[in-house]
Formats: structure tokens, sequence, C-alpha cells
């Protein structure tokens, strides 16, 4: 099983195979890239999970674009794992580099599960590049979500 940590930051997580910053600030890190700029430098189907704690709303491109960067280096039903924003946290504003806050059906436009998927995200995004919500939960008033990548 490979795990790449996006944004190891200062506490980098020991079960990662493979520590991703944007810059490299220690001797953890194994790729230094920065995410706004595609496509990533892994290859396609590479990665069983892909963790993203406090990093995906410092992204400057749009959320369907890192989600289907995800979607294309993980493998069939690999996991993105990630922690963002809540969009009813005030906390959520204050940093000036986050670029987007997040509310708990946010990724229900990517799940065919759902009926914001069926409404809206089926049209959207036709890039046919879809997830299952797995879980979603509040964890220190951010965001904690788990996204199944679905097979075309």
């Amino acid at each position: 099983m490979t795990v790449l940590e996006l944004g190891a930051g200062a506490n980098p997580l020991p079960a990662a195979d493979i520590h991703h910053d944007k810059e490299t600030h220690a001797d953890y890190i194994d790729i230094a890239w920065d995410l706004d700029y595609l496509p990533w430098p892994w290859v396609n189907e590479e990665m069983d999970i892909v963790w993203a704690v406090d990093v995906m709303e410092h992204l400057k491109v749009d959320v369907n674009i890192w989600l289907g960067e995800c979607w294309r280096i993980l493998k069939p039903g690999g996991l993105l794992e990630m922690r963002v924003p809540a969009w009813d946290h005030a906390l959520s504003y204050r940093d000036p580099t986050h670029q987007r806050v997040f509310h708990e059906e946010s990724f229900y436009y990517w799940d065919p599960r759902t009926s914001l998927w069926q409404d809206f995200g089926r049209y959207y995004f036709p890039q046919e590049r879809w997830w299952n919500v797995r879980d979603h939960f509040v964890e220190a008033n951010d965001l904690r979500f788990t996204l199944v990548k679905l097979e075309t």
C-alpha cells in the first residue's frame, strides 16, 4: 500500500510512504511541488491513499481541478482523506492564505449517490471522475472527509 501525504508541514504522518510539501523545509520532505501547477509529479494510479490535512484550502486551482488530480493518481477504490476548514467556524476565515472554506455537503457534487450530484454535479463536472463520500465529521472545528475513488 502506497500512502502519499500532501502538505506534510511540521508534523509528517509516520505511516506515509511519500511526504510532500510546497518547499523542502525539512529532510523528511520527499517531493517539493506547488500543487497549483499541473500535472502533479505522480503517475496515474500510483497511490492507494492520498492524505491531505489542512492543504486543499490553500490551492488557487479550482476544487474540481485538484480533485481530478487526486482521482488521477489514486488507484481504483483508493482513498482521499482530507481535513478542510468549515464554513461555519470563524477561524476558518482568519488565515489569509485560505482560498475557500467547505460545507458538510461540498463533495456531494461528485458523489453519484446524492441528489446534489443528480441535480447539479453531473452537469457541472461532466468528466466522469466520481467519488463516494464515505465519511465526514467535525475535527478540531474543521471538516474531515474520506472520499473513495470510483472506477469509470
